[in-house]
């Protein structure tokens, strides 16, 4: 039976389907089309941790995320950069704060 997925996986996945027996099809995705997968991918990979959340999970976030950064051609230490600054501005979210409502006043 075919199933259809139609998604963004590892770069070993085809080559595990072929191992364990089965055929599979497949393409390399162009520049355009590997940003929006991916961008798809962390969608689904979100999904999949709020669903369960485990280490092996985050993991594949933590991946997910370093070739995002690769595929966008953003440099790794601006961005490093950048988490600081939102930091020392905004803080962090480790005093659990939740925001329930603001009035404006009007």
């Amino acid at each position: 039976m075919k199933v259809d997925y139609n998604k963004l996986v590892r770069d070993k996945i085809p080559e595990i389907i072929k191992n364990s027996g089965r055929a599979c099809e497949y393409k390399i995705l162009g520049k355009s089309e590997v940003r929006d997968a991916l961008k798809e991918k962390l969608l689904e990979k979100a999904q999949v941790f709020m669903n369960k959340p485990s280490e092996d999970e985050l993991s594949d976030i933590y991946e997910l995320l370093d070739t995002i950064v690769e595929a966008f051609e953003y440099e790794p230490l601006h961005i490093d950069y950048l988490k600081i600054q939102n930091k020392e501005n905004k803080g962090s979210y480790s005093e659990k704060v939740f925001l329930i409502s603001v009035d404006d006043g009007q």
